[in-house]
């Protein structure tokens, strides 16, 4: 993303990745690649796993919000015209009090149908979600709330214990509201303005009306995630970027383990990027975190299992796609589970298979488990909802950050992917480093033409398309060098 948005800026964008394919972590690998990734040693066979050729699982799977501000990028930079999206048909989330998978009401329908809530408390989510759609950000006098007797709410100031404690509603019906609809993933937002809740809450209900026929607040590209940085590529590639993988050179690698390295100049600053002898001249250089060892700490670790299965996830109303939230309370942990869930529909798996992720933060390190038994100690909750599974590995990773944030060397560092199962995290790193890069922030414009074919298609087809095909250039997750056009 950011070595598009950085070349439609003006800048001269050189992209190295030490992988010889495209995507680096958001990469999506057909099931040779996949078997390959994942130490499986034997051949996939079509009679175990369905039509091999529809296999395109993604790495580090994330749904899009539909009203969010990866889609306002697309649109903006016109990368839309080079993919294909298709709706996300639900979200779910796991209650404790229900017992069960149940849907998020995300409105006042949903709500009275819900089987999270009694009666009362169902009356009670209605006006408070009917009252949250009403808000209006920069008009305080749209603050006021209730329904015989108005109070004006501070939201601005008022903490959000105080804003539910107003509101009456039941623990487990904010617990619900928090995680799964404005995506918190700890309990942060008792201690911050009310304002921040209800803009997340808004952003949900929202994305949900975003484009005609949406079950849910979220899209996904057809093809899997991998197609997102294959756009980016293009996108760079028109305003005169260049992209180099790795590859055999002589029977070596071009790009060895001790390459891409900085090269620092006498101001401290990074001068370039060195691959052997060779050094590549940048003021600025743009990576993932795991390109520079010496230049982030660890935060923690993410643990996920990923299964092929040939059935659907119990509980999510045969959903072919849909994610499901376990907050943590509900299943004794601090840190919440992410279910993610696609299917044939978005052409990522044969007829009739599913390809299910499940991931959280490691909450306890235990020196010498395996990466499955690492799983079975995070991660029990939700491996039930899966069982029987196709097949199911385990994979452990670290979370990294970099320790600075690149103002003064001048090598700006994203952090690694985190265990939800969208994407908003992810975007709010990108604007953030683009702003530190640039100085600037990124200001987004809605093509009005890119608008209308999204919509329109969106209402014939199902999905919100682009214009082009799949396959041709792709974008490299790894270290982008950036620096000033017509150097």
């Amino acid at each position: 993303l950011l070595s598009g948005l950085l070349s439609v800026a003006g800048k001269k964008v050189l992209h190295l990745d030490r992988n010889d394919y495209y995507g680096g972590a958001s990469a999506s690998l057909d099931i040779r690649q996949f078997f390959t990734k994942f130490g499986i040693s034997e051949d996939p066979s079509e009679a175990e796993l369905g039509k091999l050729r529809d296999y395109a699982i993604d790495l580090v799977p994330k749904f899009i919000m539909a009203g969010g501000q990866l889609v306002k990028v697309l649109i903006h930079t016109g990368v839309a015209n080079y993919m294909e999206f298709k709706p996300v048909s639900g979200s779910f989330v796991y209650s404790k009090k229900a017992g069960k998978v149940c849907k998020v009401p995300a409105t006042p329908k949903d709500a009275m149908k819900s089987s999270l809530m009694g009666m009362m408390e169902k009356t009670r989510m209605a006006q408070f979600t009917a009252w949250v759609a009403s808000v209006k950000e920069d008009d305080p006098s749209s603050w006021k709330a209730g329904a015989i007797t108005k109070k004006q709410l501070a939201l601005d100031t008022m903490s959000g214990a105080e804003f539910f404690k107003y509101w009456n509603l039941e623990s487990s019906t904010v617990e619900f509201l928090t995680h799964s609809c404005a995506l918190y993933r700890d309990n942060s937002f008792m201690d911050k303005p009310a304002l921040a809740i209800v803009q997340r809450m808004q952003l949900y209900l929202n994305s949900m009306t975003r484009f005609a026929g949406m079950t849910s607040p979220y899209l996904y590209p057809l093809y899997g995630l991998g197609e997102l940085p294959q756009a980016f590529a293009r996108l760079a590639a028109v305003h005169g970027g260049t992209y180099m993988l790795n590859r055999s050179l002589e029977g070596e690698p071009v790009f060895g383990p001790g390459d891409l390295t900085v090269e620092y100049g006498e101001d401290k600053a990074a001068a370039g990027i060195k691959v052997k002898e060779a050094v590549a001249k940048a003021k600025i250089i743009v990576g993932d975190p795991s390109y520079f060892p010496t230049l982030t700490k660890k935060t923690g670790s993410v643990v996920r299992a990923i299964a092929l299965l040939d059935h659907a996830v119990p509980g999510t109303q045969e959903s072919d796609s849909h994610q499901v939230i376990f907050p943590g309370s509900t299943v004794g942990r601090k840190n919440d589970l992410y279910l993610f869930c696609c299917s044939a529909s978005h052409k990522v798996a044969p007829s009739g298979r599913y390809i299910c992720f499940l991931s959280t933060t490691v909450e306890e390190e235990v020196p010498g488990l395996t990466p499955a038994q690492v799983a079975q100690r995070e991660l029990s909750a939700g491996l039930q909802l899966l069982t029987p599974v196709v097949r199911i590995v385990y994979d452990v990773y670290d979370l990294l950050a970099p320790v600075s944030d690149g103002t003064t060397d001048k090598v700006f560092i994203s952090e690694s992917f985190d265990p939800t199962s969208h994407f908003e995290t992810a975007i709010a790193d990108v604007t953030a480093m683009y702003k530190r890069i640039t100085g600037s922030d990124l200001v987004l414009t809605t093509a009005r033409s890119s608008e209308r074919r999204w919509s329109g298609e969106a209402r014939r087809a199902g999905a919100v398309r682009g214009g082009g095909e799949r396959g041709g250039e792709s974008a490299a997750a790894g270290a982008a060098l950036s620096a000033t056009a017509g150097r």
